[in-house]
């Protein structure tokens, strides 16, 4: 789905609601001034009846009627002027923004028969006498013909809804300066606090912002200094231990001794590693590596004497992924040292195109260890089952590059198969 950001939507609603309501308004004005153009006309003809009936306050009745006698060229408003409306026997004119009534001479002898059927309405003057031959020909509106009230209704509407949407949109500028300050925060390690200055709810959610932020800080800097302590502490024993197992006399216990103490720090690594992965502080240097040079470092991180029980066909092809190269490397590892643990027998790796899969004879996983998003998935531990570190450690460094890691037991082996994704994977 495209997006398509707030500012932006309300942007368009507020244009389309302008443009409508200026429609509207330009409608409404062409009507109203239709309807003002047709009560002129009507005027005109009640001061046309008022000439002909010789009323003796005819000045008088102009001035209500809002007409007067024009002095202006008939032909000329014939000629220039905008033709609005017409009867038989005249015409409204507008010429220089004026309203005009111009009378037509009478109409000729051949539709006299014609005027005088009862079907049609009676002229406003008798065709018989020459009526039209003494009253001016020309009749001007002198009434003001105005909507200024529409015109400043349509204005305030128009500066109301302008004031609103700078109101709104401002508020929305403000919510994106917020969400540019929390995304800093979640790029830098110290903590800032927002400024707030609003008493608004963008305000509010700052200010919630600031306090939420302010408890994960404190949480994140305690979990730094206990691991930073408890580390210290342990690797500081251990280091002795080694010392002192070394000059131990009875050279049966010293393997054991040794055993117990390279495990205790291979899981405080485990452990860093851990921290490291689940606050997300590790950060990818993606390069194009062969496939096949990452697993040699992966075997070499193995610190094995031998390495005769990995099998590694002859490939054809020699993919080319594009990874962290000591991150990877940790993830087949981690696949690779479990193998080894689990079956006495050699361990194949295969390199297709699109994946690795390294498999080896053993038991099924059970099905409660298969969850390998999180750590210490196993209900008994051992000291030769391990903590269920390793694939979970592995399991975040493949979904971190975006691949995928699946496990699948067939004929009593056990196969597990990082899946790559298409952008991160070439083939030379």
């Amino acid at each position: 789905m495209r997006k398509t950001s707030i500012v932006t939507l309300v942007s368009i609603f507020f244009a389309l609601t302008l443009v409508v309501i200026n429609l509207a308004f330009a409608f409404e004005y062409k009507r109203q001034m239709s309807d003002l153009h047709f009560f002129t006309f009507q005027r005109f003809i009640m001061a046309t009846k008022t000439m002909l009936h010789n009323d003796s306050d005819q000045e008088g009745t102009f001035l209500k009627l809002g007409i007067r006698i024009s002095n202006q060229d008939k032909d000329t408003l014939l000629n220039k002027g905008e033709k609005l409306l017409e009867d038989p026997f005249s015409e409204m004119i507008q010429y220089h923004d004026k309203l005009y009534f111009v009378h037509q001479n009478p109409p000729p002898p051949m539709i006299m028969p014609m005027m005088r059927d009862d079907r049609f309405p009676p002229p406003p003057f008798d065709i018989h006498n020459d009526a039209m031959g003494e009253m001016p020909t020309v009749l001007e509106n002198i009434e003001e013909i105005s909507l200024y009230r529409l015109w400043i209704l349509g204005g305030v509407i128009n500066a109301l809804l302008l004031l609103f949407f700078g109101i709104v949109l401002r508020k929305l500028l403000r919510l994106r300066s917020l969400k540019s300050a929390i995304r800093t925060f979640g790029d830098t390690k110290k903590f800032q606090v927002i400024e707030v200055d609003s008493e608004d709810e963008l305000g509010e959610i700052a200010s919630e912002f600031n306090v939420a932020m302010q408890k994960i800080h404190l949480l994140k800097e305690a979990r730094t200094l206990f691991l930073r302590n408890i580390l210290h502490e342990l690797k500081t024993p251990i280091m002795k231990g080694k010392i002192l197992s070394n000059s131990l006399e009875n050279i049966k216990q010293q393997p054991q001794l040794e055993r117990i103490f390279e495990r205790l720090e291979t899981l405080l690594g485990e452990m860093v590693k851990v921290e490291k992965l689940s606050s997300n502080e590790w950060i990818l240097e993606a390069k194009e590596y062969r496939l096949v040079d990452v697993l040699d470092h992966a075997m070499d991180l193995l610190l094995l004497s031998d390495t005769k029980r990995i099998h590694i066909p002859p490939q054809e092809m020699a993919p080319l992924v594009i990874v962290d190269f000591e991150l990877f490397a940790t993830a087949l590892k981690n696949v690779l040292d479990n193998a080894l643990k689990h079956s006495t027998d050699g361990v194949e790796v295969d390199m297709c195109s699109n994946s690795i899969s390294i498999s080896s004879f053993g038991e099924k996983i059970p099905q409660e260890r298969l969850d390998f998003s999180r750590a210490f998935n196993r209900t008994v531990e051992g000291s030769s089952s391990g903590l269920g570190l390793g694939l979970y450690i592995a399991n975040a460094i493949v979904e971190k590059h975006g691949f995928r890691l699946s496990y699948l037991h067939v004929e009593g082996q056990n196969y597990f198969t990082i899946h790559f994704s298409p952008h991160a994977l070439h083939v030379n």
